[in-house]
Parts: C-alpha cells; sequence; structure tokens
C-alpha cells in the first residue's frame, strides 16, 4: 500500500506548514473506508467527550473515533509516523517523545464545529491526567497535524483557522496535511453543508524551556 511517490508540493504560511502529494489517492481511499469501517469504535458525538467544559460551552460538535494500531491498518501508521518525523526534522525540530491519540473526524451535520481552542493541556509540573488510571502526569501536546479527507468542494463552511492576533485561514485540499504547534489557537468553522472528513493526531515532548 506504501508509494514511493515523491512528496509534491510543501510549503511553511505562518503560523502552519502544509505538505501536499505525500498520500497517494488509492491511499487515501483506504484510510477512509479502514476508519468508516473498523471495528474499534462507533463514531461518536464528540462535544465534551474529552472536557466536560466542551459540552457546557457548547464548544464541539462533530463526530469521530479514535483509531489504533493493528495488522490491517499498519502501513497508515508508518506513514503518518513518516510524515511527522519528516516535518519536525525540517521545520520545527522539537523534542519529542511519541503519540497521544490519532483520531478519525467527520463534520457531518450543519452546524458542527469546534470553536477557538488550544490543543496543549497548560499546568504547572505536577498537573495529573485524569484519564490515566494510574494517575500519570500529562505530558504535552506539542505539535499538531491534520490530514485532510474532503476536498474543499465537497463541503461548505467548516473552514480552518489560526488566531495571531489576526485570523488566517487554511486552504483544505484532499491528502493535504497540515501541522502546527499545539499552543496556536485554532478553529474549525460551523459546517453549513456536506461533511468535512479529517485525520488528527499529536505529538507529545518535553516541556518547552
Amino acid at each position: 500500500m506504501i508509494t514511493n511517490k515523491p512528496f509534491i508540493a510543501n510549503n511553511v504560511t505562518y503560523p502552519y506548514i502544509y505538505w501536499d502529494g505525500f498520500f497517494s489517492e488509492l491511499e487515501l481511499n483506504a484510510i477512509e473506508d479502514y476508519c468508516k469501517n473498523t471495528e474499534s469504535g462507533e463514531l461518536t458525538n464528540l462535544g465534551g467527550l474529552i472536557h466536560a467544559s466542551e459540552a457546557k460551552n457548547n464548544m464541539r460538535k462533530s463526530e469521530g473515533k479514535f483509531i489504533y494500531s493493528d495488522l490491517d491498518n499498519q502501513w497508515m501508521f508508518d506513514k503518518l509516523n513518516m510524515i511527522t518525523t519528516h516535518v519536525n526534522n525540517n521545520f520545527f525540530n522539537y523534542e519529542l517523545l511519541g503519540y497521544d491519540g490519532i483520531q478519525y473526524t467527520e463534520y457531518n451535520k450543519k452546524g458542527d464545529k469546534y470553536g477557538w481552542h488550544i490543543d496543549m493541556v497548560l499546568g504547572d509540573s505536577d498537573f495529573k491526567d485524569s484519564r490515566s488510571n494510574s494517575g500519570g502526569f500529562i505530558i504535552p501536546r506539542k505539535l499538531s497535524f491534520s490530514l485532510i479527507l474532503s476536498d474543499s468542494t465537497e463541503f461548505k463552511g467548516g473552514d480552518f483557522e489560526f488566531d495571531i492576533g489576526s485570523i488566517q485561514q487554511a486552504e483544505q485540499t484532499r491528502g493535504r496535511v497540515i501541522a502546527f504547534p499545539s499552543y496556536i489557537k485554532h478553529q474549525v468553522t460551523p459546517i453549513k453543508s456536506g461533511v468535512r472528513k479529517s485525520i488528527v493526531w499529536w505529538v507529545l515532548g518535553p516541556k518547552f524551556k
């Protein structure tokens, strides 16, 4: 399934970078089929799933599932790891430790959105992770990635925006990988029609010094 097709295009558009052509159309179709049909989990409303305040504030309305590696999708994880390593080595050079999660997400109903937020969890050095049964400490997210599975012609609304004092909008094309530091404020605006599909993942590392 993995191809040797070279990367077609990359660019830096402050505050994010994007990369096109890393996944072939065949691979993108395989990723979509796997994520939709895998028994690892049903599509679930993600509003408030990660944090209760998101439900209280109506911040997030979408459906998705976490994807875990197995023999059937190992090629996909290998490619995600390849592009993650390449992007970090060439653009960010952060000290990284591993992944926080890989999630398939659909914004498939009118009004689905993810309001302004950052992906990095901020807290003191002994801030504990309530999701961990062992009471483990949170390791900060340092890099965030989105693999856009829908072409921009397949949905209206659903803009991917960054707030750096002014609003910057990332162009979304099928197969584009968008990467940015997890402390950058961003949002997906409400869907007006159609379906926006993506794979998102976060990479952990020691706190910035």
